[in-house]
């Protein structure tokens, strides 16, 4: 191969290099920027989940609470429930030793309704309900103490029955209330679930999110290492085909140099042989050899010839 198509292959290949190095300087350039962007979504996000942490400890202590003090305030409704059936035991004693008309009948229909009352309440006090049962046989209680209520009209009533009617009244309005409270409580604790649970998969959402920006974060770290590693290659790669080309045209130059003395030489020795008289560069061309003239040239330095 010629030393030109040396030359314009080596060219070629310095022009390669120097187009593969620009693309890979922009892509290195946007890699930096997508790692900058990355490393801030990343910190958003984990700012974000902290915050959402935050709030969901929030409402998880709130709602435990809450469901405390529901707890306790059902346990009340079953005491006063259980205060309630020994009053009414009481009354039931005083109103079976009074005499009245049709008084079996009577007795018998309160104590048909009383017995009823009694298993309800029994159940509210021993079983273990869940708070919507338990609700259910309050007011199932609440409408089968109205029809006693009734029947309590039918009877003679004296101070100690009207005493025992008035607590055992105070005892039902105490439960009412205690139902109400606890009927709200409970509409409380289904919203604090409610957003528990959305703050929850909120929480999941934002992790998930956090994990992909991880990965993207990973794989453009592990690109930009790979394209910092092929610029270094590469930049040597040029280093040396810019060496390479140096080389090639200094050998070219001195091929060059050299046909010329071949030449002049041959003029002077044709010259000599003619018998003419020889200026001193041409007795110097014809009794030195190429190396020797570019060695003197290089001892003289740059600039001195001429």
């Amino acid at each position: 191969m010629s030393l030109d198509s040396t030359e314009e292959a080596l060219l070629r290949k310095i022009e390669e290099t120097r187009s593969r190095l620009a693309e890979l300087k922009f892509e290195k350039d946007r890699l930096i920027d997508t790692i900058r962007d990355l490393k801030s979504s990343i910190a958003s996000a984990k700012s974000r989940i902290r915050d959402l942490k935050n709030e969901y400890n929030a409402i998880r202590s709130t709602l435990r609470s809450v469901i405390e003090e529901r707890r306790k305030l059902v346990e009340e409704r079953r005491n006063l429930v259980a205060e309630l059936r020994k009053k009414r035991e009481k009354l039931y004693d005083i109103l079976s030793k009074i005499d009245v008309r049709d008084g079996s009948r009577l007795r018998s229909t309160i104590g048909t309704l009383k017995s009823r009352i009694e298993r309800l309440e029994w159940r509210i006090i021993t079983e273990s309900l869940s708070l919507e049962e338990e609700n259910r046989l309050v007011r199932e209680i609440a409408k089968l103490e109205a029809e006693l209520e009734k029947m309590y009209e039918n009877v003679k009533k004296s101070n100690e029955v009207i005493e025992l009617r008035a607590e055992i009244a105070s005892t039902k309005i105490g439960i009412g209330d205690l139902g109400r409270k606890i009927e709200q409580l409970t509409q409380e604790v289904a919203n604090l679930s409610s957003r528990e649970q959305s703050v929850r998969s909120e929480i999941d959402k934002n992790r998930k999110n956090l994990e992909e920006l991880v990965s993207s974060l990973n794989s453009s770290v592990g690109r930009l290492l790979q394209v910092k590693e092929e610029l270094k290659t590469l930049s040597e790669a040029l280093r040396e085909s810019y060496e390479e080309l140096r080389k090639l045209r200094t050998a070219r130059s001195q091929q060059k140099a050299l046909e010329v003395f071949s030449r002049k030489k041959r003029e002077v020795e044709e010259k000599a042989r003619r018998s003419r008289r020889l200026n001193f560069i041409e007795a110097q061309i014809l009794y030195s050899s190429y190396e020797d003239i570019v060695e003197e040239e290089n001892e003289k330095g740059p600039g001195s010839s001429g």
